[in-house]
């Protein structure tokens, strides 16, 4: 069976396919809406900027931030999802975007 060249947000959120040894060359770029509260805004930006691999691209005083997530494997992705979605003041994540090769 071939793997599919894009997995599905439930797919990605629930492990499915079976989880599986990532590729060493394997590059996953992913896009996210983090929610967070207004009054908290500049410390959850500040905690971002120093995620490896994050980068942010936009945000507003109503506490939305778009992002850009890079990983190496599709684990990585679900668990900087965790953690971002798990910081003071965050309300919500939402990902929007999902590429890998």
């Amino acid at each position: 069976m071939r793997e599919p060249s894009s997995w599905s947000r439930r797919d990605l959120l629930s492990g499915r396919p079976a989880a599986s040894a990532a590729p060493a060359d394997e590059h996953h770029v992913t896009g996210l809406i983090v929610h967070a509260r207004p009054e908290h805004l500049p410390e959850v930006l500040a905690v971002l900027r120093v995620i490896p691999g994050l980068d942010i691209h936009g945000d507003s005083p109503t506490g939305k931030i778009v992002v850009t997530l890079e990983t190496r494997s599709r684990d990585d992705v679900v668990q900087r999802l965790g953690e971002i979605g798990e910081l003071p003041g965050v309300l919500s994540t939402a990902l929007v975007y999902h590429r890998f090769g």
